[in-house]
């Protein structure tokens, strides 16, 4: 399954709301303001309308909705919401009106058809009108109307509806703080006691008398502590000289189905399914009242982006580079074969352990690894840049074997090229949001010798036997790019 480009609304779309918000923005008072999703087709918007500044992006001009949010009560957001782009730039709307409690957001859901509408048509505009709902303004109205009286009435209702609301739900707050207890007490209970009893049967249960102090959990002495992107790790011995690493899994920052799944896939692959050498072991779990410990075997101490920072142009060896990548491989072909996706392959995610001045190295944290056989396709939006996927930053379906592929492609680069060859090469700022990023990188990867380019582009690094390596990886099209097995056998 190719990736694929932002799908914009259609023109017939932005007629609609263009017009509806040229009729109605001269007709309500001045606590009122109007916001598109698309920016305006001509030069000139009438005014207190507020838009994106590039269609692709969808970005927001921080200052300017400030300034309205400041200055109105009322913000209006007119749609047909036929895109997931329409969806991404009202989060990220939302996000910038976040600090600006008295603004209310309604979203005014227009319909493109009028008289007498098709069932297909209908059940289109349901499943919008759920999408809608699901973003989290204040309000949604259906169909507006055009008359501006009976359009503030409405609005006025819907605000009053949802003032009184919170009020209810403060109220019981304050006036129910035992009740609230009961409640998360239960939640409690059902998460981490029923469910895994009833569904988990490999999740061990909880040790009311697991001893758990600032320096010890269990029969584990803890020796340091390090924050990690998925939580906290610590450095501890059971019996010297062997040392283990415990990962630690609050439970109050974990409090859904969905969290409570992750660490119970990262237990099982870990601790029963997956056996590999350059695997980092589950050797089992340790489970409090309030935190799962994973016990792991102990790898190394730092991970290649940690590696990288301290070498010579942030980079390794060539030879050394070649090595790593490889052993990776190696164990993402492993994975794949038992159809397991590890979907955060990254420098971070990588811990090396020098054996007689040759690096061992050995994949780590499968917190967000799933079961995915070949053609299933994955929609959960999983690493960070660099080593992140197109078609996974853009937030669309894709492959989850190909997007290991293309992130162990941006380890090999980066460790053979230097740290940050990848975004120099392509040229996005630091503080880069996914999606533009995306972009820009299909964009560069689209080019011929670009993987030439990106190699060379801190330390002036030439490699035909990396280049040839990066060319089969990072291939824009997902379903060109080499397999793991592929790329074990090559360089056998």
């Amino acid at each position: 399954m190719g990736s694929r480009e932002v799908r914009l609304p259609s023109a017939a779309s932005q007629s609609t709301v263009e017009s509806y918000v040229s009729r109605m923005a001269s007709k309500l008072p001045a606590h009122f303001a109007f916001a598109t999703l698309m920016p305006w087709s001509s030069p000139q918007r009438p005014e207190k309308v507020v838009t994106p500044d590039s269609a692709p992006e969808g970005h927001w001009d921080a200052e300017e909705i400030a300034s309205v949010a400041s200055e109105c009560t009322n913000l209006l957001v007119p749609c047909t919401f036929e895109t997931r782009y329409e969806k991404r730039t009202m989060k990220k709307l939302l996000e910038l009106l976040e600090p600006y409690e008295s603004c209310c957001v309604f979203l005014l859901q227009l319909l493109e058809v009028t008289g007498e509408m098709s069932r297909e048509y209908v059940t289109t505009v349901m499943a919008r009108h759920d999408a809608l709902l699901a973003v989290g303004a204040n309000a949604v109205v259906l169909d507006p109307s055009d008359n501006a009286d009976h359009l503030r009435q409405i609005l006025d209702q819907e605000r009053a509806w949802f003032e009184a609301n919170a009020k209810r739900a403060n109220s019981m707050v304050v006036c129910n703080d035992d009740y609230f207890q009961r409640v998360l007490e239960y939640h409690h209970e059902l998460l981490w006691e029923s469910v895994p009893k009833s569904l988990m049967p490999k999740f061990d249960p909880i040790d009311r008398n697991l001893v758990e102090t600032a320096n010890r959990v269990g029969d584990f002495q803890l020796t340091n502590r390090f924050k990690t992107r998925n939580g906290n790790v610590l450095l501890a011995s059971k019996c010297q000289p062997d040392e283990a690493v415990i990962k630690v899994y609050d439970k109050s920052d974990h409090v859904s189905a969905g969290d409570l799944e992750c660490i119970y896939r990262e237990i099982r692959f870990l601790r029963d399914v997956l056996r590999h050498p350059n695997i980092v072991r589950c050797t089992h779990m340790l489970h409090s009242f309030s935190r799962v410990y994973l016990c792991l075997e102990f790898g190394g101490m730092p991970n290649l982006h940690r590696r990288l920072l301290d070498q010579p142009g942030y980079r390794l060896d060539l030879e050394d580079a070649v090595e790593c990548t490889m052993q990776i491989a190696g164990a993402l072909a492993y994975c794949h074969s038992r159809d397991v996706v590890h979907r955060q392959v990254s420098l971070e995610h990588i811990i090396l352990e020098d054996q007689s001045h040759k690096p061992f190295c050995r994949l780590v944290d499968f917190h967000q690894a799933t079961h995915c056989p070949e053609l299933t396709p994955s929609s959960t939006q999983c690493g960070e840049l660099p080593c992140i996927a197109p078609e996974v930053a853009l937030d669309e379906s894709y492959l989850a074997k190909p997007a290991d592929c293309w992130s162990l492609g941006v380890v090999l680069l980066e460790a053979a090229g230097g740290l940050g060859s990848m975004r120099q090469a392509v040229g996005w700022p630091e503080e880069a949001e996914l999606e533009p990023a995306a972009r820009r990188i299909k964009s560069f990867f689209s080019t011929s010798g670009s993987h030439a380019r990106a190699l060379a582009v801190m330390g002036g690094v030439r490699s035909e036997a990396v280049l040839d390596t990066l060319s089969a990886l990072l291939t824009v099209e997902p379903t060109a790019r080499a397999t793991m097995a592929a790329i074990t056998q090559s360089s056998a």
